[in-house]
């Protein structure tokens, strides 16, 4: 598939080098792409802008402080019919405002809030509850041995997609459902940060 990767840090990038090494093409991205020449060549992946590297894409990884996802939806327009993977997490001692309105909100999730940002897209919830160090050095693992990693979305078809790039890295899809079920693996929910084996995962998500 053609993956955009906006949010090149530390879980964009590893998850860019990941896909591009398993065979898929992949454009890594930020407002000054020259400087992520050297991460793109070592796997044979494109760099550009994050407008070009939403036109790139099928899917798209947003990886980016939340408080910068207003802005980017101006800046790159609705992802019409693309699905968008939110990786990120408010946290109002970085993001701000925007980030304590969104917690605040009981009417809404936080994937909730970036999927209205770009009212077009698929909007899948994955990768925002791993840490960075395990995704770069658990990655390839096979069956039991694999970490779990949420997903969830109101797309079944984009979520069927986003768990078989999950599969394609040696990572294990723990398919949590709706949208709205994206709660359980927020900042300090049951299932965030855990890095768990997916046989354990499976085991905590019994207990909640």
């Amino acid at each position: 598939m053609k993956i955009g990767i906006i949010g090149s840090g530390n879980i964009g990038g590893n998850l860019g080098k990941h896909w591009a090494s398993s065979g898929h093409e992949v454009m890594f991205s930020s407002r000054n792409p020259e400087t992520l020449k050297s991460m793109a060549d070592e796997v044979g992946a494109k760099t550009g802008t994050p407008k070009q590297a939403a036109n790139f894409a099928e899917v798209i990884l947003l990886a980016i402080p939340f408080g910068k996802v207003p802005d980017l939806a101006t800046q790159i327009g609705t992802l019409d019919n693309k699905i968008l993977i939110d990786a990120g997490n408010p946290y109002p001692q970085r993001d701000g405002d925007v980030a304590q309105k969104v917690i605040d909100d009981e009417s809404q999730t936080a994937t909730g809030y970036v999927a209205n940002q770009f009212p077009g897209a698929k909007t899948v919830k994955a990768f925002n509850s791993i840490y960075y160090k395990v995704l770069a050095e658990k990655a390839f693992l096979e069956a039991d041995e694999r970490i779990a990693v949420q997903v969830c979305s109101d797309d079944e078809q984009a979520k069927q997609t986003v768990k078989q790039l999950i599969e394609d890295i040696g990572f294990a899809p723990q398919d949590l459902g709706k949208l709205d079920k994206g709660v359980l693996f927020e900042p300090g929910a049951a299932l965030y940060n855990k890095n768990l084996k997916i046989g354990e995962a499976e085991k905590l998500l019994n207990q909640i």
